[in-house]
């Protein structure tokens, strides 16, 4: 079966070959003809990468363990869900996974783009097919994932505890589809710059890739520190760990994208800015992907040393320069006419971008800096997660405000007194929230700063939103669905930002070792310990502790914090935690430690305000950008 899968992807790679081939004599030439060739042998591909995925994931479900990817990554006891997601869960799986995705969104692409011109299509698709075959190269040669074993184990080493979780079947997929998608808004960029058409017909073209590739990558990020949220056991939910920080760096740049395209088909503005965004988005993405499966940084999520490193720097340069000859070509044709002000919308924006690439490049240092110390001085120098949050806190208060003061700012000039008659009412609701706040007793500067702001921004966008309903009508909210879908992201954002605030600040912790059947006074709630229970399940032992919680002597739900000991990890038990979830809080308890023959339990309980905000706000970005894409403006 192995050389099967082998086989397939070889031919696979054969036929992106082919299909590179055929679409750049179909630019050189224009060539109709080839264009179809090259068509047919992308689709070949697809079928092929689809072939390979089925063959893989056939394995997967099956336990054919003389496949190595499958004895090492599974086991008989694995649940088949786990089973299944365990094609993404090693190294040369998720490559081949990746692999997969891009020619699916190629198909999608071709069947989208026949209303272009070839040169045009054939552009879009030669950055598209580039792209597949480099990762099926790495696949077929680097890593694979049908390598067989020269025996047959009797079982395999089974998944990783950490990853046998709900979040790995969506996770994953979720962050590698946003990865994916953005080679699409690259390829069109390429495209533009290929056909020499300067027109924001290329971003009107590639909007619906550059919004679902930021809705997807959203999605992936946030899913990812509710996993680690539920799963880690560590009472937190982003640790600025190299990984995360990968997934971070392109959606910054592909926010600063969405914004910066905004400026270039509105007032033709931002354009050069807009094509190397296009590109640094790109190139993140893959990144990413390499941060991650090169191992030339320690991180929870990495998938240990491999020679792919260098695959992947030389994917990255060679494709940067040869987009930056295109780039350096066309330059003057790029220039832009008409003054440039900083206080109006197009100003704001320029500014704005600039803070997210500031924001990537600071985050990016702290995160490479153990790769860069190691090269120039021989040893590994790394940054701790204050040095992150020093760093990072200035870009999100300047962000944060913007966030609220960019939707009201017109294009062209605005007047400082009429900005100011936009945001008054806001900034006085900020300013008395904050004074409520110092009273009350939450006086730590940081953070007060940080909730004001955030709320002058949540405000200014209400009360905007509320003025143009008023004006407009209800109407308003059909017919201009891009901007209100963008003001409902805002609206997330903020309110992500007083979940990140709340929790992250104002958290209280406890730790108590206490009796079975016994209580803890926390916060305001009362504890009431139960005994210590174990159940067998079907691939882990589970000793877990009934936690019966009151507040204000009223009943409010049992909680099971849990470690689990697992078939092929005997030595180590996981923690599963439990979590008691209210709007203004989670109550979050953790089974640190137990002694059965004393009939003690170690019982850490946090309390985490505003968290649930996280989650909540997330749901209203990704339903702000869906409400944005239903409105089309694909028309030039």
């Amino acid at each position: 079966m192995g050389n099967i899968g082998l086989l397939v992807e070889i031919i696979a790679l054969l036929s992106g070959g082919i299909a590179i081939f055929f679409y750049l004599n179909a630019i050189m030439k224009d060539d109709e003809t080839s264009s179809k060739i090259g068509n047919i042998a992308f689709i070949s591909q697809t079928i092929l990468a689809t072939l390979a995925s089925i063959i893989l994931v056939y394995a997967l479900a099956i336990s054919y363990f003389k496949m190595e990817y499958v004895a090492q990554y599974t086991d008989r006891a694995l649940p088949f869900i786990y089973k299944i997601s365990a094609f993404w869960a090693g190294q040369a799986g998720s490559l081949l996974f990746w692999g997969w995705l891009i020619t699916i969104a190629g198909l999608i692409e071709l069947s989208r783009s026949k209303k272009y011109s070839n040169k045009y299509r054939s552009s879009i698709m030669l950055v598209i097919t580039i792209t597949s075959t480099f990762f099926f190269l790495l696949t077929s040669f680097v890593s694979n994932p049908f390598k067989e074993l020269d025996f047959i184990p009797a079982d395999g080493l089974g998944m990783n505890p950490l990853l046998q979780n709900p979040g790995m079947l969506y996770h994953p997929p979720t962050l590698y589809i946003g990865y994916v998608v953005y080679t699409l808004p690259f390829a069109y960029a390429v495209a533009s710059l290929i056909t020499k058409d300067y027109s924001s017909k290329w971003l009107k073209y590639s909007r619906i890739w550059n919004m679902i590739a930021w809705i997807f990558l959203t999605i992936g990020i946030v899913l990812g520190a509710q996993w680690a949220y539920v799963e880690l056991g560590w009472g937190g939910y982003w640790a600025w760990d190299p990984v995360e920080n990968a997934s971070f760096f392109p959606w910054l740049i592909g926010t600063a994208l969405l914004h910066s395209a905004i400026m270039y088909e509105r007032v033709n503005k931002l354009k050069l800015w807009t094509y190397m965004l296009a590109l640094i988005t790109f190139e993140l993405c893959i990144f990413s992907t390499f941060l991650t499966r090169s191992g030339v940084i320690d991180s929870v999520h990495s998938f240990g040393k491999s020679p792919l490193g260098i695959f992947f720097i030389w994917f990255i340069i060679l494709t940067s320069v040869a987009f930056l000859v295109l780039l350096f070509i066309t330059k003057k044709s790029l220039k832009e006419e008409g003054n440039f002000y900083i206080l109006s919308k197009e100003g704001l924006f320029f500014i704005t971008n600039w803070i997210f690439v500031a924001l990537m490049l600071v985050v990016l240092f702290g995160t490479t800096l153990p790769i860069i110390s190691e090269i120039f001085a021989s040893s590994k120098s790394s940054v701790n997660i204050s040095y992150y949050n020093r760093v990072s806190i200035p870009f999100f208060i300047a962000l944060l405000f913007l966030a609220g003061i960019c939707p009201l700012i017109p294009y062209k000039k605005v007047s400082i007194s009429d900005l100011i008659k936009k945001v008054w009412l806001s900034g006085i609701i900020s300013i008395v929230v904050g004074v409520v706040l110092y009273i009350l007793g939450y006086n730590k500067i940081i953070p007060l700063i940080l909730f004001t702001v955030t709320t002058f921004a949540f405000f200014a966008i209400v009360i905007q939103v509320v003025k143009n309903i008023k004006n407009a009508g209800f109407s308003a909210l059909i017919k201009n669905r891009r901007f209100y879908g963008s003001m409902i992201i805002h609206l997330g954002l903020c309110m992500i930002a007083f979940g990140i605030i709340g929790s992250a600040f104002y958290k209280v912790t406890t730790d108590e070792v206490v009796k079975e059947n016994s209580d803890i006074i926390f916060n305001e709630y009362r504890l009431h310990v139960k005994d210590l229970r174990f159940e067998q399940v079907r691939n882990y032992v589970s000793a877990f502790v009934p936690v019966k919680v009151y507040k204000n002597d009223k009943y409010l739900i049992t909680m099971k914090p849990e470690r689990r000991f697992y078939k092929n990890k005997k030595e180590h038990s996981y923690a599963e935690v439990a979590i008691y979830t209210t709007f203004l809080g989670d109550l979050y308890l953790i089974l640190a430690s137990y002694d059965k023959n004393e009939g003690i339990v170690g019982i850490q309980a946090i309390y985490h305000p505003l968290v649930v905000w996280i989650w909540i706000g997330c749901f209203v970005m990704v339903f702000g950008g869906i409400y944005s894409l239903s409105h089309r403006t694909e028309k030039v």
